[in-house]
């Protein structure tokens, strides 16, 4: 997955810059109600796809693995930097089900079932998926849709690459999308017209080659699922029945890849890695990665990570192991074993990704903390940018580093901050006036503190007044 953040530099044309020519049609928002087709990312729109990921996190078994949250999110941004159109905040989550899909939802939520990240086979594969979801976006093919289709609800699910369906509520559920109340209980699929999917590829196709990712992994993809009824590829075949693939898409999508330069992509070993993490996190299966160098660093990922859930660091030390992910794995094994001072030093070489990288800063604090300097663990726990997709065992680990080091304000704040993302408003704002009243706490953790209150009272307010 380029699953970012330590990126390998791959051998391409000037296609980072390149006005790549793919015939594509002119965006026609005659028929986009004015609030829709004005600058994504105002207001409204943030405010409702804020709403509605916290009401995904309190109702769906999405995955909170800070790790997985942070590579996916990051994957998905770097992306959504290469969209030819504005697509404004957008917030990626991978939900625990084996089901081969990916949908968009209104305020800018995309979902990737870990079924899907599964069956891809590169990172390319995935970041294909993705671009055909944010070029949706792009698109404004839900507000085009809603217009065509006025009864039909604001939810709606873009579906993966291979049909485009849309998953959406009973009408009276729109109502509690905007509210902030929402039942995700889809019953209705609703297909899109072969243009807004004819868009979506080639808006897709162009995010993916400026973005430096192998083009071929777009078509294949297709094709994979389109060939997938012996169920190799995992259990597509009941979604290609009820949304067929176009024949037409798939030769008009090879046919715009062959007008592209041949490249040679080097995937980043990171997308192995995490591909096991979320196998073994879910137990489900996956298909076979293609490059031999991504199967055996995924090998020798598996067996540490497995080790160390069983509680046998020490053989996760053994492996030979790359990338960011390794370091961060063999670091975790270090601080099990109490070896805090060695996994401080293993992870040295990344503490300036410490800001964006929610893993990293739980293991380099406890391997402070462990060392016994209480006060710069909680300085590297507040160095992490605590952005909404952050994954929500973060916080509770956050918050039991915080009571060691004997900082209940800072560990009121963690706790306070995911029931935030919970959409647990009065919680949040209980949690921060008592930690208020806590003697001796730092300006810095009052001020994060009063923030969170503030936050989480402006939360209920809006609520109150959707209701």
């Amino acid at each position: 997955m380029r699953f970012a953040l330590a990126l390998t530099c791959l051998t391409y044309t000037s296609l980072a810059t390149a006005d790549l020519n793919l015939k594509l049609p002119d965006m026609d928002l005659s028929n986009v109600p004015s609030s829709a087709s004005s600058a994504l990312g105002g207001l409204q729109d943030q405010q409702q796809g804020l709403a509605l990921l916290r009401d995904l996190r309190s109702s769906r078994p999405l995955i909170e693995d800070p790790e997985l949250c942070d590579a996916i999110n990051a994957l998905g941004q770097r992306l959504a930097a290469r969209s030819p159109n504005s697509v404004g905040k957008l917030y990626f989550v991978i939900e625990n089900n084996n089901l081969v899909n990916a949908y968009t939802l209104t305020g800018g939520v995309i979902v990737i079932n870990s079924g899907l990240i599964l069956n891809t086979q590169s990172e390319s594969e995935l970041a294909a998926v993705m671009a055909h979801e944010i070029a949706h976006v792009a698109q404004r093919h839900i507000a085009r849709m809603q217009e065509e289709t006025k009864n039909s609800p604001l939810i709606a699910g873009l579906g993966v690459l291979a049909g485009a369906a849309v998953a959406s509520q009973s009408p009276d559920a729109a109502q509690a999308i905007v509210s902030s109340t929402l039942a995700l209980q889809a019953h209705q699929q609703i297909v899109f017209t072969q243009q807004a999917e004819a868009e979506a590829d080639r808006v897709g196709l162009r995010i993916l080659a400026n973005a430096h990712f192998n083009t071929e992994a777009m078509p294949y993809f297709l094709e994979k699922l389109e060939r997938s009824e012996s169920s190799r590829y995992g259990d597509v075949t009941k979604y290609l029945s009820t949304h067929p693939m176009s024949i037409d898409r798939l030769s008009d999508t090879r046919s715009l890849v062959n007008q592209l330069p041949k490249l040679k992509p080097s995937e980043d070993a990171n997308y192995a890695s995490l591909r096991e993490r979320l196998r073994i996190i879910t137990g489900q299966t996956a298909t076979p990665l293609l490059a031999n160098t991504l199967k055996s660093s995924s090998t020798a990922y598996a067996q540490a990570f497995q080790a160390l859930r069983s509680g046998n660091p020490a053989a996760s030390l053994t492996a030979n192991l790359v990338g960011w992910s390794g370091l961060i794995l063999q670091a975790q094994a270090l601080n099990q074993l109490k070896r805090y001072g060695e996994a401080e030093r293993r992870l040295q070489g990344l503490a300036n990704q410490a800001s964006t990288q929610a893993a990293l800063t739980l293991a380099l604090a406890e391997s402070q903390l462990g060392q016994n300097k209480p006060a710069l663990a909680l300085q590297t726990l507040s160095r992490l940018v605590l952005s909404e997709t952050i994954g929500l065992e973060f916080f509770e680990d956050a918050q039991r580093l915080a009571q060691q080091a004997n900082a209940p304000a800072d560990a009121s704040f963690y706790n306070g901050s995911r029931s935030l993302r919970l959409g647990e408003y009065a919680h949040a704002v209980s949690t921060a006036e008592q930690a208020l009243k806590l003697p001796n706490s730092s300006v810095i953790s009052l001020r994060n503190l009063r923030n969170l209150k503030n936050e989480a009272e402006r939360q209920l307010l809006n609520t109150a007044q959707h209701k």
